[in-house]
């Protein structure tokens, strides 16, 4: 697993955190932020996340996690 992906993850766990013990709302506003962005992302990708090998669930599941490091390895 490369760097990027690492920090999404430790990314996604500090926001984890942060909604369950609501230390500020401003990072709860980021993880909204960034889960909408995430969505469309996979709007806008769908064609080249359906034509992957993977199916389309996990393809939405790491989209949604990882965004544009998901999906630039796909194949054009």
């Amino acid at each position: 697993m490369d760097k990027g992906k690492v920090f999404t993850i430790g990314l996604w766990a500090i926001l984890g955190v942060n909604y369950l013990f609501d230390f500020s709302s401003w990072v709860n506003y980021f993880a909204v932020l960034l889960l909408a962005i995430h969505l469309i992302e996979y709007v806008v990708f769908f064609k080249r996340i359906k034509d992957s090998e993977d199916n389309l669930f996990y393809g939405f599941l790491m989209t949604l996690i990882f965004g544009v490091l998901y999906i630039q390895p796909l194949k054009k």
